[in-house]
């Protein structure tokens, strides 16, 4: 499967219109929060109780359901932690008929977190059911992904995540955030132009007020609040 290539232009675009509302001190103060966070989780085995609540996704999923997956995704926590991304993708694929789309973006969360060089497959980083998200944003037509098994579209999004990260660096865009965590806010900063761009489109623009300001929108998206005084490991 062929992937896409990033768009430097439509990227620079995006970025250009996030950058004024991310100054060095905002971007240095995330990265900042988020290598912290990276440190917590490799310092200790949180318990299922965290590994719900400080994930993402994990709000998606019912107490119910939650007690019912996690002797099943005991494996899954182990491979993200030890960074094993190919056997993990291979733990989800065996699900049939394919696993629930909170179960990509969790996984990959902590793989991500225990190992920023894996890409975070967030469902505001692409929804392969929709073709939506960030990633589409800055490069065009990701048509070929949309039947692709769980292992070769996370592959192919971990090709584009590191492709970007070489975009950024080349044209010196996010200079204040560190190699590990860049691609994944630039994504965010995207994603957030993109959604304060749309609500001012389709409704208003006063409407966009009710937003908190856009920093806290990009750590929002990244998840950073919900480690921040709330941490217990």
């Amino acid at each position: 499967m062929n992937s896409a290539v990033v768009d430097a232009e439509a990227l620079g675009e995006f970025l250009d219109k996030a950058e004024p509302l991310l100054d060095s001190a905002v971007l240095a103060a995330l990265d900042r929060s988020l290598a912290a966070r990276t440190e917590r989780v490799r310092a200790a085995d949180l318990p299922w109780e965290a590994r719900w609540r400080l994930a993402p996704a994990g709000r998606r999923v019912g107490p119910e359901d939650r007690a019912r997956w996690e002797p099943e995704l005991e494996p899954v926590w182990r491979l993200a932690a030890e960074g094993r991304a190919d056997e993990l993708m291979a733990q989800l694929e065996r699900r049939a008929p394919a696993p629930p789309p909170w179960l990509l973006d969790w996984a990959t969360y902590w793989l991500y977190l225990r190992h920023p060089r894996f890409a975070w497959w967030a469902r505001w980083v692409y929804r392969q059911d929709g073709g939506t998200g960030a990633l589409p944003l800055v490069t065009g037509d990701m048509s070929e992904m949309d039947r692709a098994g769980v292992g070769e579209a996370y592959g192919a999004v971990q090709q584009e995540v590191r492709f970007l990260g070489s975009v950024l660096e080349s044209t010196h865009r996010l200079g204040a955030v560190s190699d590990d965590h860049r691609p994944m806010v630039a994504l965010a900063a995207v994603y957030a132009v993109y959604m304060f761009t749309m609500s001012a489109w389709k409704l208003s623009e006063e409407f966009t007020k009710v937003f908190p300001p856009f920093p806290v929108v990009v750590s929002t998206l990244l998840g950073v609040n919900r480690w921040e005084a709330r941490h217990s490991g």
